[in-house]
């Protein structure tokens, strides 16, 4: 019996038991629909991180408070950071491309006619060329205005859109904090949120000096610089550390990390989430072979006379073999097919959800290969079993 023959076979017994073979492929089926969705998950989560980070040198360098060594002390018992220090470190560092000091702090604001409570932070100078912050309108802090503590302030884009409508509309406007009036001089361009829990879209930049005199005295400010070279991230941060434990009496409740190794971390997670998910899938996968496998049995059992007749008419083992892996093959492509279909349905109603996927043509192949793997490895030892029965012995059966 040559190929064709088989296929015609497979065919005809597949059309004859059209709803079993439905209810085989239903594992297949959801199996196909959950890896599609878990790579679309996966690739929606790493996409995510790179967004989150896509305006964000991996250079960049943090030094923040040290948690798990501050005991019990209180915040206005450590020695903070300040402008004394930030150019120490700069004079010392043969690393460092730039750096500047931050500190942030939510207060009232009066933003025209609106009092409403936002993020406040003060900077020094070189903070939009470390943070990659660009300017849509206006001008930028700049020497200038730290030197002289000018009354001027940088305000992100959703400040803008929400109170001016837009940054034309924003330049020279004033907003109120305390007593104190300050004139918008430039807004940002959008860039979503920052890694140290601060969204310059939502926040107001002020010269740092000017900032200083109203900041909460339990404020701890920042340092944030910007490594010459990726290479020379570590250096950095020993360079810095060194000219903290000689300025500071205890240099320890300062820790330095850099947005690289943050990265690399968010990946990580990312990738650790999708393995995950895969192996759930995978699961379903295994799931829906068994079911292929039970029905398989079942219909060779149901069919024995017939391969019996087969055999007797001098069809060969191999032959019997190939007949029964096509048709599990056969039964897995189909349920592949049509749970690539509904995943294809399904894709575009999760953008009303939380959850970012990323379709691609990569999760369809790799679900389609399961589907084939998993329906051949799964009839394999139920073909092989037909494949073996004495032509006497199968037609003996009642």
């Amino acid at each position: 019996m040559n190929l064709l023959e088989t296929c015609r076979l497979v065919l005809l017994n597949l059309i004859e038991n059209k709803f079993k073979v439905f209810l085989t492929s239903l594992g297949i089926l959801v199996g196909t629909i959950t890896i599609v969705l878990v790579i679309a998950i996966g690739k929606g989560g790493e996409a995510k991180v790179a967004d989150q980070f896509k305006d964000l040198s991996a250079e960049t360098v943090y030094v923040n408070l040290n948690y798990k060594r501050l005991e019990n002390k209180e915040t206005s018992q450590i020695e903070k950071l300040n402008m004394n220090i930030v150019e120490q470190i700069k004079e010392e560092s043969t690393t460092l491309e730039d750096l500047y000091l931050s500190a942030s702090s939510y207060m009232e604001v009066k933003l025209g006619n609106e009092k409403v409570y936002t993020s406040i932070t003060g900077v020094s100078d070189g903070f939009d060329k470390v943070s990659n912050l660009e300017i849509d309108e206006g001008l930028q802090l700049d020497e200038e205005d730290q030197e002289y503590e000018n009354n001027v302030a940088v305000i992100g884009k959703n400040i803008v859109e929400k109170y001016y409508g837009s940054s034309e509309n924003a330049i020279n406007q004033t907003i109120q904090i305390g007593n104190n009036t300050y004139k918008i001089i430039g807004t940002l361009k959008g860039k979503g949120d920052g890694l140290q829990g601060l969204n310059p879209d939502d926040t107001i930049f002020l010269p740092y000096a000017v900032a200083n005199k109203f900041m909460d005295t339990n404020t701890i400010p920042k340092i944030v610089g910007l490594s010459d070279d990726l290479k020379h991230v570590e250096l950095t941060k020993k360079e810095i550390m060194s000219t903290l434990d000689y300025l500071l009496e205890d240099s320890s409740v300062y820790v330095i990390d850099d947005a690289g190794s943050r990265i690399e971390a968010a990946l990580s997670s990312a990738k650790t989430m999708n393995l995950l998910l895969l192996s759930v899938g995978t699961i379903v996968f295994i799931v829906g072979g068994i079911g292929i496998m039970n029905v398989l049995f079942l219909s060779v059992k149901e069919r024995t006379k017939e391969i019996g007749i087969l055999k007797a008419l001098g069809i060969g083992n191999n032959e019997v073999l190939i007949q029964f892996v096509l048709e599990s093959a056969t039964i897995s492509s189909l349920g592949g097919v049509a749970g690539i279909v509904i995943s294809s349905v399904i894709m575009p109603l999760m953008r009303y959800t939380e959850i970012a996927v990323v379709d691609s043509i990569e999760g369809k192949i790799i679900a389609f290969c399961f589907a084939m793997i998993t329906g051949m490895l799964f009839g394999i030892y139920p073909a092989y079993k037909a494949s073996m029965l004495k032509p006497v012995d199968a037609l003996s059966i009642e």
